[in-house]
């Protein structure tokens, strides 16, 4: 088992990557990509839940973000490793922020890789930053998305993971995915995926949240279909990346109050995939929670798809 940890001496040393490979699992024809906003793991118990049941148990790979890394006088622990460990699979955790200092307890917010095979060639992508004018949190970092290898099938596969910006406007965004698909490379079967929060609008201020409610009244489907609004689609095809089948079309994945109706509900987590098929409808969403009874676990849901190798 390779382990590679961060040494925490200094804030560049601190959003190095954090990684633990493991034996890898017998490999299907397929292989099963989830993507899933872990909410800060605020309910880490109820998310490992989730992920003990089918049919997210069979995931192969699972790309995360908002999984927090705490560090205390007890050491140091994240949500990627309690599910790697868990399924007894490789993983990579990148943070993003970090609160507190170098040498003391505090914890990171960042992005992760789960994977049934060991993660090869980890890179760690710097994104352009913006930070809204109404948030004030002190936080230290900067946006960073994640790159990998694993092999499938004898298959050399590329995986990626990002998270891009909420209070931005579209065009920020398709920055963002841009640099990150320039550390992506070109060319090689490869998926990526993440929380893309494609709002099709800005929030710059508080004020413009009224602004949001106002157009999800008016007009609904955008926020289910967005791609006609965020140029980062046109960013990502122009890369060889295709959505189509990859996603269930239409089908919101953010549920930030249930008093909401369902057909005003955003659609911000996506899986793209280039030299890879999607196996025939099997792309889908899960509801965030353990079972129908059970509180919510994240206010995103999970995105599933299956690919052939």
């Amino acid at each position: 088992m390779a382990i590679v940890t961060a040494e925490t001496g200094n804030f560049d040393q601190a959003f190095e990557p954090i990684a633990i490979n493991r034996a890898p699992r017998v490999q299907d024809r397929t292989i099963r990509v989830v993507v899933f906003n872990a909410r800060l793991s605020a309910r880490a118990d109820g998310i490992l839940a989730c992920i003990r049941r089918p049919p997210l148990s069979r995931a192969d790979v699972i790309l995360l973000c908002e999984a927090a890394w705490r560090i205390d006088g007890a050491g140091s622990r994240g949500l990627a490793s309690k599910i790697a460990d868990a399924l007894r699979m490789s993983f990579v955790y990148v943070p993003e922020f970090i609160r507190g200092q170098p040498h003391h307890a505090g914890w990171s917010i960042g992005n992760a890789i789960v994977c049934a095979q060991p993660l090869e060639e980890i890179r760690s992508i710097v994104l352009p930053s913006y930070k809204p004018n109404w948030r004030r949190v002190p936080l230290r970092g900067a946006p960073r998305g994640i790159v990998a290898t694993a092999s499938f099938g004898g298959r050399k596969l590329t995986i990626g993971v990002a998270h891009l910006n909420s209070r931005c406007g579209p065009e920020l965004r398709a920055r963002q995915m841009a640099v990150y698909l320039d550390g992506v490379g070109e060319g090689g079967p490869a998926i990526i995926g993440g929380d893309w929060n494609t709002t099709t609008v800005a929030l710059p201020t508080r004020r413009s949240l009224a602004g949001v409610a106002a157009r999800m009244a008016l007009q609904p489907l955008r926020f289910r279909y967005p791609q006609a609004y965020e140029p980062l689609f046109a960013e990502i095809a122009r890369r060889g990346f295709a959505i189509e089948g990859a996603n269930r079309a239409g089908a919101p994945t953010f549920t930030f109050s249930r008093a909401l109706p369902r057909l005003m509900r955003p659609k911000l987590d996506w899986i793209a995939a280039r030299g890879v098929a999607p196996v025939e409808r099997s792309a889908t969403v899960i509801p965030a929670r353990p079972a129908w009874r059970f509180s919510r676990v994240s206010d995103h849901d999970f995105v599933i798809c299956d690919f052939s190798v």
